[in-house]
């Protein structure tokens, strides 16, 4: 039997978009998924600045909510792309044992160690291997025309991700396809939002992001759909003019009878008609 969850929101969704959580929340707990919350969370660090600025600070941060779980014999569930990238670059790494004991110094001094124990895993990921128990629980197909961007944080590095690949990923299209949702052919090699350099360089990221959503809104599809929160708040957000976008657990949850209201629609900046 795998080991149960600890659920890791991240920092985004828990400070920004909470309707994110109520979302995926619904849907695990309708799966019947065991979870509990990640007791003493913190940052995970962020992947791009902040990891950047301090590697040995990431690693340490990392490593200790890793213990933590390793503690409770439990794994870390993620609901966010540039979490799971982090958890899983710093599970990785620390499979070094050399390096696995200088951060277990650090941790020490706080009364802890990581001895490589826990697994990461990403909400996209536990989806998709439930496809008999989504089919069996959606009352509300969703049937509507949807393109699909998983977001870098997802796809690369893929030796270290495992969890779709990184030319015509295929993991988000297959899971909004158990609820009826009609998916239009995405980009063969997925681009880049801009999310990661909004704050940095405004201008650079606006015009990473007009290229993912010209090609989708000329897709045909109603609605962008994706499984990071960071490209979330950049199509409602940030983009003008183009399509809505859904988080793939709201779509997962509207299919099985969540009413818009519980799980936070309305406050989408764009609304999408259902």
């Amino acid at each position: 039997m795998s080991r149960p969850f600890y659920l890791f929101s991240g920092c985004l969704i828990s400070t920004r978009l909470p309707f994110l959580e109520a979302s995926s929340r619904f849907v695990l707990d309708r799966l019947g998924i065991a979870y509990e919350d990640l007791p003493g969370a913190t940052c995970c660090v962020e992947p791009i600045g902040l990891r950047t600025m301090a590697h040995d600070t990431w690693l340490a941060s990392a490593a200790r909510l890793l213990a933590i779980a390793e503690e409770a014999d439990r794994n870390i569930l993620t609901l966010c792309n540039g979490c799971y990238m982090s958890l899983r670059e710093a599970s990785h790494a620390l499979e070094d044992r050399a390096l696995r004991a200088k951060v277990n110094e650090v941790l020490r001094s706080i009364g802890r160690e990581y001895h490589g124990g826990t697994e990461v895993h990403h909400l996209p990921g536990v989806l998709s291997e439930r496809e008999k128990e989504i089919r069996a629980s959606v009352v509300r197909p969703m049937d509507i025309p949807l393109v699909s961007h998983p977001g870098c944080h997802m796809l690369r590095p893929s030796g270290v991700l495992e969890l779709d690949t990184s030319f015509r990923p295929e993991v988000v299209d297959r899971i909004a396809s158990w609820t009826g949702a009609r998916m239009v052919r995405g980009e063969d090699w997925p681009s880049c939002c801009g999310g990661g350099l909004s704050g940095i360089d405004e201008e650079l990221s606006t015009r990473l992001l007009s290229g993912p959503a010209r090609s989708y809104q000329a897709s045909g599809a109603r609605a962008v759909l994706t499984p990071c929160p960071f490209c979330f708040v950049q199509f409602d957000i940030k983009q003008r003019g183009g399509l809505p976008v859904l988080f793939l657990a709201e779509l997962v949850a509207l299919s099985m009878g969540a009413a818009p209201e519980r799980i936070g629609m309305q406050y989408h900046r764009s609304k999408l008609s259902l």
